[in-house]
């Protein structure tokens, strides 16, 4: 594509009766070129602005102007469009220009403003360089006339739409689910203080297999004083469990109720705390 644009750039120099460019606007131009293909619009405006700046070729205002497009500023664009029509009353591509202007400034209703003269097709004549070119004399970038739709950008961010989520309702979820972790946990010292006590019983009974006599307790001595040990602190570790789930599962409930009276607006943060040593590292939950 590089390759390209210099082609035509040589081609549109060589057609140049009245003066060819300065080494530095060449440069000028080839750097805007290739910040333009980049995608950096501004940049290419700028090194196209510098171009035009040398000498004043009003050629470098088309490219000025669609770099602006490209940037998302119309009415920058429009204004290079215009200052180009203006230095250059006689360019063949002069419907062009004017038909990206009426898409960027359609003008106010009222009479039309007549164009002077009927310019020619704008393939019909070679390009000049000068202050009255037939064409801009430097080759347009590639995507130069891309539609409006993929130029305008919309006038300003959008709006970011409620969750429907709040300081409420997400205490709420994560009560609720701290509460059946709890209850879980106190599910299992429930059963394992139900298996404890299996296990004692089973061990007070205990016999052998083959003549069916029960067995010397220093035989079960170990796995017995073992269950008789641990039955107590499995159900106490369950009943303090299933308490703070209970406690959990209100808060949750209180939560669930104040969302449903209260919480119409979004207002949780996790944000670090500007107190003292915290304000570095800290952080905390607002409401």
């Amino acid at each position: 594509m590089h390759a390209t644009l210099i082609l035509a750039t040589v081609l549109g120099l060589a057609a140049s009766p009245t003066r060819a460019p300065s080494a530095e606007e060449q440069r000028l131009y080839d750097d805007g070129v290739r910040a333009f293909q980049a995608g950096d619009a501004r940049a290419a405006e700028k090194a196209w602005k510098a171009g035009y700046a040398v000498a004043h070729d009003p050629a470098f205002l088309v490219h000025i102007g669609e770099a602006q497009e490209k940037a998302g500023a119309p009415a920058e664009a429009a204004d290079s469009y215009r200052r180009y029509l203006r230095e250059a009353p006689d360019a063949v591509d002069r419907a062009d220009i004017e038909q990206r202007l009426a898409r960027l400034a359609p003008p106010a209703a009222g009479p039309a403003t007549p164009v002077p003269g009927t310019p020619p097709a704008p393939d019909e004549t070679p390009g000049e360089f000068g202050t009255s070119p037939a064409r801009p004399s430097l080759a347009p970038p590639a995507s130069a006339t891309a539609p409006a739709g993929d130029t305008e950008r919309p006038g300003g961010p959008a709006q970011a739409e409620d969750s429907g989520w709040n300081r409420y309702n997400i205490t709420a979820v994560a009560t609720a689910s701290a509460a059946v972790l709890l209850l879980g946990a106190a599910a299992l010292y429930a059963a394992k203080a139900s298996s404890d006590q299996s296990d004692v019983n089973r061990l007070l009974n205990y016999r052998d297999p083959a003549t069916g006599a029960p067995l010397p307790y220093s035989s079960v001595a170990p796995q017995y004083e073992q269950a008789t040990a641990d039955g107590p602190d499995h159900e106490r570790a369950a009943k303090i469990l299933l308490v703070a789930s209970a406690a959990v599962a209100a808060v949750s409930i209180t939560f669930f109720i104040l969302d449903a009276k209260l919480g119409v607006t979004p207002a949780v943060a996790i944000a670090p705390d500007g107190r003292g040593v915290a304000a570095s590292g800290g952080l905390q939950w607002r409401f």
